[in-house]
Parts: structure tokens; C-alpha cells; sequence
């Protein structure tokens, strides 16, 4: 009989068992981002977090949930419709058409790209 110790492969390990490996990384400077904290010109509340913001046309900032609000409110939207965000400052009134397909009824322009680019602007200003 051979009494000599067997050197283990890699293969002897059980399945799902790996080496840990130790990897380095040069650390990386992240602009930090001071949430500015602007009021809702709809609500009055101080607005959190500024991702979930709709500028206006004046400069101001509003709730996302407030302007959805706001739009159901003048464009009296029925039982059977919903205000949605479209993309690109737009909201729309939608409804379901008899195959269960949403069908635009209205397209409401709200955020122009100009307050988009001054909103943009302002939270990069914010970075440290």
C-alpha cells in the first residue's frame, strides 16, 4: 500500500465550494449629494427627496404624487381613467379600451425641458 499523501486539486473540492480570493481596489472619490429640501408649491411640504420632484413652470418644485393629484383634479377624471407619468415632462389621461388596452385620451405637457435642465442643474450644483 502507498502511504504517501495525495496533493488535492482543485476537482477534490465538494461542489459549491470555492477558494475565497482576495482582490484589491483603488478607492474611488463618490461626489457626495446633499439633498436639497425644497417645498412642495402644491402641498406646502418639504420635499425629501428631490428624484421624486416635477418642476414647474415658475421654478418651483412639486410632489410627483401632488401633480398627479392636481392633473386628476382639472381634467376630472372618471372612475374608469388614471393620470400617468408618459416620459419627458408628459402626463397623460388614460383609459382602457374594450380589448383591456390603454388608450391615450389626453397628453398633458407639464414639465418643460428647459425646468427639467434647471432642476438637473440645481441637484448637481448640490454635489460635494
Amino acid at each position: 500500500m502507498d502511504n504517501r499523501k495525495k496533493k488535492k486539486s482543485k476537482n477534490d473540492r465538494p461542489a459549491g465550494v470555492h477558494t475565497p480570493r482576495h482582490i484589491s481596489f483603488d478607492e474611488v472619490a463618490v461626489p457626495q449629494v446633499n439633498e436639497p429640501m425644497p417645498v412642495c408649491s402644491i402641498c406646502g411640504k418639504s420635499i425629501e427627496t428631490i428624484a421624486d420632484a416635477i418642476s414647474e413652470a415658475d421654478g418651483s418644485f412639486s410632489h410627483f404624487d401632488c401633480v398627479i393629484a392636481k392633473i386628476r383634479e382639472q381634467e376630472k377624471v372618471s372612475e374608469n381613467e388614471t393620470v400617468s407619468y408618459i416620459g419627458h415632462g408628459n402626463f397623460a389621461v388614460l383609459y382602457k379600451d374594450e380589448d383591456g388596452k390603454y388608450v391615450i385620451k389626453t397628453r398633458i405637457p407639464y414639465e418643460s425641458k428647459e425646468s427639467y435642465d434647471a432642476m438637473k442643474k440645481y441637484v448637481e450644483g448640490t454635489k460635494i
